[in-house]
């Protein structure tokens, strides 16, 4: 009867016997590998890491040292009386981390009729005494130093998300396998049942005898059906993880459950310093990094400038020259004085002061908006630690679930193997049916399959805190 042979078919997808297709096993750890070699997103992730880092470069160049070399106009023309050459070359060096030090040098070098001449020629360098240019600068390499940081996190975080996809998509196999297998144990009972009723001498015709062949038909079916739908699942799953693979009615899906899942140790999230919980780590970052910002927004800043200029073609003078330039609270100020080096000149001096009263209304508003966003940014990270210390209790109660469960388990899966042996042997002895050996070695497989599943949640749950932890 055809029903019966899809009976004994399905009997050795499960148990296995040696005669059924047999498929070459890829280590799981093989698989892994190229299901991540394959995931798109981590391909992308990893390309923003990199933009990341060339980001950070670029940053780093443009707060650092800095040198600037100009010829200035070149002119060459010539006449009767000659060639004329002229050319105003300048340098100009910066040390943002040196208090914004600039330094700059020009002069203009003429040449006529044999004849050169250097006039014009200034040296200048002006330094800030107080103010927010070395903590823009700093501000400036915090960020993007965070950036290249967060790059490198969501990558990480994206390979660990993509892994445990991975487990998933197996776990969800197995949970398919398993349904197969307790279908399969149903079904064993059910012919069980059947053949009872048939040796009690229920001929086709009566309603028990049809209802109870109408049961064993109708798992025979369900049986065939999950295992159409399992051959499918593994194919997709094998085509992501980059092998092209073909599975038929004879495939032998116990030979495709992994026997290599490492037994991972869980993460006690006791051991975690709350400060790494990523919802409080990035509360902690951005009051910090705002905190440093609203420092730099200073009322008030003083820089100096100094220099020297001789060969003066307009003055025929040479002169030290020096100034300040101040900030404060909106009004600015700045003053300077030149020396002649010469005792026919007297030094000359000059001042400017602005206001803006605007300015000072400004500030008081600028204030309490630095006081409230400070009160907002303490009550982010109070709510982050509040949220860690809820979910730390389920993530707790979650592995000790787990736990109990892998315990639980393995105690059920030795008593079974035990059995399967003993059931084996009365089955060779004749003392039980095949049927009666078939259902206690599906309780077997069904507790292989459980322990193996437990390991991957396991892996899982070591996954998900890895995710939600910095360094962890």
């Amino acid at each position: 009867m055809y029903r019966n042979r899809i009976i004994l078919l399905c009997a050795g997808l499960l148990i296995g016997q040696n005669y059924f297709y047999s498929f070459e096993r890829v280590s799981t750890n093989d698989l892994l590998m190229s299901y991540l070699e394959n995931d798109a997103e981590l391909k992308k992730t990893a390309i923003s890491a990199e933009k990341a880092q060339l980001s950070l470069d670029a940053t780093q160049i443009n707060n650092g040292f800095d040198i600037e070399l100009s010829t200035g106009n070149i002119t060459i023309s010539a006449d009767s009386n000659g060639t004329i050459f002229s050319i105003k070359p300048s340098v100009q060096a910066s040390i943002p981390e040196a208090s914004n030090l600039k330094i700059s040098a020009s002069a203009s070098y003429n040449y006529k009729n044999d004849t050169s001449e250097i006039k014009d020629t200034k040296i200048s360098t002006s330094v800030d005494i107080l103010s927010n240019s070395s903590l823009n600068r700093e501000i400036s390499l915090l960020k993007a130093e965070r950036s290249l940081e967060e790059a490198k996190r969501k990558l990480k975080k994206q390979a660990i998300s993509a892994e445990k996809n991975f487990y998933s998509e197996l776990k969800s196999l197995l949970n398919s396998t398993s349904s197969i297998i307790n279908a399969q144990k149903n079904l064993y009972t059910s012919r069980i049942d059947f053949e009872k009723i048939k040796a009690q001498g229920f001929t086709s015709s009566s309603s028990t005898y049809r209802l109870a062949q109408t049961k064993v038909q109708s798992e025979e079916h369900e049986i065939e059906r999950s295992s159409r739908l399992l051959i499918h699942s593994y194919v997709t799953f094998y085509k992501k993880c980059g092998h092209n693979v073909s599975f038929d009615e004879k495939t032998d899906f116990y030979s495709l459950i992994p026997d290599d899942i490492p037994d991972i140790v869980p993460i006690d999230v006791n051991t975690l310093n709350p400060d790494t919980y990523s919802e409080i780590e990035n509360a902690l970052w951005t009051n910090k990094i705002n905190s440093m910002q609203r420092d730099n927004s200073k009322d008030y800043s003083l820089s100096a400038s100094g220099g020297f200029t001789f060969n003066n073609s307009a003055t025929s003078s040479n002169t030290i020259d020096a100034g300040l330039s101040s900030t404060i609270n909106g009004v600015v100020l700045s003053t300077g004085i030149s020396f002649p080096i010469s005792d026919s000149f007297f030094p000359s001096f000059s001042l400017s002061a602005s206001v803006s009263p605007n300015s000072f209304r400004q500030n008081s508003i600028t204030k309490k908006q630095n006081s409230l966003a400070e009160k907002e940014e303490q009550l982010a990270i109070e709510t982050a630690r509040w949220n860690y210390e809820i979910n730390k209790s389920e993530w707790i109660q979650n592995l000790e679930d787990l736990l109990w469960n892998k315990k639980n388990d393995e105690s059920s899966y030795n008593n079974y193997v035990t059995l399967e042996k003993d059931m084996g042997r009365y089955y060779r002895q004749g003392i039980i049916s095949q049927s009666e050996y078939y259902s206690a070695r599906t309780n077997l497989q069904s507790y292989t399959v459980k322990k193996i599943i437990n390991a991957i949640d396991l892996i899982i749950y070591n996954d998900n805190i890895l995710t939600m932890f910095i360094g962890a």
